[in-house]
């Protein structure tokens, strides 16, 4: 799909798109072609490479193309030494956000009574700890998260922020974990849609009965 930027047209686009206020970056890529007023350029080397496209206000398109040198981390087996003894990893997803090029992971883990523990590993290979609990104990940052879930209707992560203390929204990577686990749990989906690189929610039928801490499936 082409999508049509006009500069000239301040707020106008393709599609009744605003012109973004933010820069658009495509990341995540090795090599490239790039034809400009006819002239061809190809990359010189395989290094990950981001392009920063911006429209100033003076219509001006400015294109940045930026190679960072880094590679994504791709072994985790220094932190699966380190966890806790009885966790296990048993899954992982991607950030949201990209910094400087690469893409960080979120690294979940689980003992045999399910209290799970999550590990955010950025760019540089350094993994946080998010302490995330069990969903039947009330007081663990899993069940927190869980209810306060909208019954209807969609949300973001942005929703916990005035709902949960500081302590647990922190810079959302712990919403972010949590929702993470919560959707392996069935008790919440994304519904395929995005407010910026932020992913919306809706809360599933999976229900969790307060008074015996059950899972109930209608």
């Amino acid at each position: 799909m082409t999508v049509s930027i006009d500069a000239r047209f301040g707020s106008k686009m393709a599609f009744v798109m605003a012109v973004p206020k933010e820069d658009i970056e495509i990341s995540n890529f090795r090599n490239y072609v790039l034809t400009v007023e006819g002239k061809k350029t190809v990359s010189e080397n395989s290094e990950d490479k981001k392009l920063v496209l911006k429209i100033g206000r003076d219509g001006i398109l400015y294109v940045e193309l930026i190679s960072s040198g880094e590679k994504p981390v791709e072994d985790f087996s220094v932190i699966d030494a380190h966890a806790p003894d009885g966790f296990k990893r048993y899954f992982q997803t991607s950030a949201a956000k990209a910094i400087r090029g690469i893409t960080g992971t979120y690294l979940y883990y689980k003992n045999y009574v399910d209290d799970h523990i999550a590990y955010a590993v950025g760019p540089s290979g350094k993994a946080y700890r998010i302490n995330l609990g069990n969903v039947m104990d009330k007081n663990s940052k899993l069940r927190k998260v869980l209810d306060k879930i909208p019954e209807e209707g969609t949300f973001h992560k942005a929703y916990f922020n005035d709902r949960l203390p500081s302590a647990i929204v922190e810079n959302r990577q712990p919403i972010k974990a949590a929702l993470d686990v919560l959707e392996k749990y069935g008790y919440v989906k994304k519904t395929g849609r995005k407010v910026g690189i932020s992913e919306e929610y809706q809360k599933t039928s999976k229900l969790l009965s307060v008074s015996t801490g059950k899972e109930i499936n209608q």
